[in-house]
């Protein structure tokens, strides 16, 4: 499946309550259930999913390196304690 497909099926996937609420019903189950649940719920919208496609779009994602922005916002840009502020730089910043 060409990553546009699956792009559109995760799409549709995010605006379809009904099919939110089908994949959600797949969070209890062993994972090779959980993959040939997702594949059948994309045939049932009309897509075309393997299960080699969802783990190279996962491998993918789990590869992707974030960018400097991206970091600092997961691991807090900012650290404060009362009467200094400490930024990403490392700066110490002193009130007044």
């Amino acid at each position: 499946m060409p990553i546009d497909d699956l792009k559109a099926f995760f799409a549709k996937l995010e605006s379809d309550a009904d099919l939110q609420a089908k994949a959600r019903a797949l969070q209890g189950s062993a994972a090779d259930e959980r993959v040939a649940g997702l594949c059948a719920l994309a045939a049932d919208a009309g897509f075309t999913l393997t299960a080699e496609d969802l783990s190279s779009a996962a491998a993918g994602s789990a590869a992707a390196e974030l960018d400097d922005q991206s970091l600092r916002a997961v691991v807090g840009g900012l650290c404060s304690s009362p009467g200094l502020v400490t930024g990403p730089s490392s700066e110490r910043v002193f009130p007044g």
